[in-house]
């Protein structure tokens, strides 16, 4: 009997690529992974500018309750325990017009009373909107195994835990965020929920699963940061043997007669092994990793109806603020006069603060705002000689330094300091990512598939993970497909896959007075 490990081989140390090898480990798989960055995490992650942390990721993180689906996952790969302290988030946002500011509560009952203060007029809508809400605690992602995996009684069980939100669910997967908003009467509210994710032609579906999770608390912000979540998470793979080679990019995986026997390092070693996962950007894979051969009709549908499913890239815009400035919202819009930026006219102001977190920085503070881009923004970025790449850069962060100036008292000219402009060409280059998108497609009334198998038939011993097989992507799909991609590969070894969490989730739902 064969008794030495099976290698498995791991391109890219994101929160998918160290997830999955840390359930193979728990599997009694010999894992090594492959990350071209001097750090790990992929997207998740944070870094320092002129003295300062500036957090490139979680604006919250699903899962963060110890009675929710998605914790056994964080706790087991050491991204969450009871020792690291979760800010509740409050409130989904704060919209802030001229005159007035509106808030969009995580608690049910206060965003019911601060939707009515605004216009009780539009009582119907907002009982509407706060009933789709709690329909969406119900929900309940298949985190055990994949969909495609299950038997006939998984499905059905799976099925049943969420018939109390199918009727929403459809509903909403088919409603874009503008005709949402058109429902109201009053003209702010109109604005807002047209604007909460500051692309109107997402679904609603992806404001109310967002807002369910932050109903029932659990969608905190972990302490730390980004960037220390992430280290985390590599520091237990490490600690279960596997090997992680930073710095270190893959050119390759070696394919013969369909069979996935190894990759190829771009300093030219080759590294056999018995299966490849690939936890990169999808486009990547397909275009550089294995070739355009293997790429299924349901991913070149996406890249090709860019309609249906735009991408989730654009500018981040970092500041440093002085210490002394200390009452922060960590969320917040602003209504601003329209400016072009190239194509794209910027309406709204997105800006997120960490100040609130203490461990991040000793004085000062950094706020981050985010601005949408589009294919054209990233093709005009392309055509820039370094220079005028550097002087666009500048300029855009400068006028929306002042643009804060204007529009929050707090902000003098002296305490706000542009420190860093991230743009769609620092995620390509960083991150490898498709037209510099930080997640994946943006899930619209016409967009298809939000789950895509992790495996392609036409390649053996080659599984795919990370935020693209479950658009729109993010932090959970991540962890998610990480774990399914160790239980595809235990399958393809004919072995039984163990599951070592070691707590169990209970299912919960927040009742809410005025829905009663």
């Amino acid at each position: 009997m064969d008794t030495q490990k099976k290698k498995v081989a791991i391109v890219g140390a994101g929160i998918s690529g160290l997830t999955a090898g840390i359930y193979l480990l728990d599997n009694n798989f010999d894992v090594e992974i492959y990350e071209k960055n001097p750090l790990p995490g992929g997207e998740c992650t944070g870094w320092y500018r002129d003295g300062v942390y500036i957090d490139g990721c979680a604006h919250w993180i699903v899962g963060t309750n110890p009675q929710s689906d998605f914790y056994p996952l964080w706790n087991h790969i050491g991204a969450i325990d009871e020792n690291i302290k979760i800010y509740e988030a409050d409130y989904f946002l704060k919209y802030h017009f001229k005159d007035e500011s509106i808030t969009i509560y995580s608690n049910l009952d206060k965003l019911y009373e601060e939707l009515m203060r605004i216009s009780p007029e539009d009582q119907k809508v907002i009982k509407e909107i706060c009933k789709r809400i709690q329909d969406y605690q119900y929900v309940r992602v298949p985190v055990k195994k994949p969909i495609d995996m299950m038997n006939i009684f998984e499905l059905i069980e799976q099925g049943f835990k969420m018939l109390p939100l199918l009727y929403s669910y459809v509903y909403s997967r088919k409603e874009p965020l503008a005709s949402l908003g058109a429902k109201f009467k009053n003209e702010k509210l109109k604005i807002v929920f047209e604007d909460i994710f500051a692309f109107p032609r997402y679904n609603s579906h992806s404001f109310y699963y967002t807002m369910g999770m932050l109903s029932k608390n659990d969608a905190g912000m972990v302490e730390g940061g980004s960037l220390n979540f992430a280290r985390r998470i590599a520091d237990k793979f490490k600690e279960k043997g596997g090997k992680l080679f930073l710095n270190t990019p893959v050119e390759k995986v070696i394919i013969e007669n369909d069979i996935a026997k190894g990759i190829r390092l771009e300093k030219g070693n080759i590294i056999n092994c018995d299966y490849v996962v690939s936890s990169t950007d999808i486009n990547h894979t397909f275009d550089k990793l294995i070739g355009h051969k293997y790429i299924t009709k349901a991913y070149q549908k996406m890249f090709d109806q860019k309609d249906d499913y735009p991408l989730s890239n654009g500018f981040l815009l970092s500041y440093k603020v002085d210490g002394d400035v200390l009452n922060y919202d960590k969320t917040e819009f602003y209504k601003v006069e329209p400016f072009k930026v190239v194509n794209e006219e910027v309406t709204i102001i997105r800006v997120r603060s960490h100040a609130f977190d203490k461990t991040l920085n000793k004085k000062d503070y950094t706020i981050t705002v985010m601005i949408n881009a589009n294919y054209e923004i990233y093709d005009y970025l392309k055509k820039l000689d370094k220079q005028d790449y550097l002087s666009f850069k500048k300029e855009l962060g400068e006028h929306v330094r002042k643009e804060l100036i204007n529009l929050n008292k707090q902000y003098q000219e002296d305490n706000i300091k542009l420190i860093d402009v991230a743009t769609p060409l620092t995620y390509e280059r960083y991150m490898n990512a498709y037209k510099g998108s930080y997640m994946s497609f943006i899930t619209t009334k016409n967009s298809k598939g939000l789950f895509q198998p992790n495996y392609l038939k036409n390649l053996k011993n080659f599984v795919l993970a990370g935020q693209w097989l479950m658009p729109p992507g993010g932090l959970p799909p991540a962890v998610l497909t990480g774990k399914y991609a160790a239980i595809r590969i235990a399958k393809l070894n004919h072995q039984k896959f163990i599951n070592k969490e070691n707590k169990k989730a209970k299912f919960y739902t927040c009742k809410r007075k005025h829905n009663s």
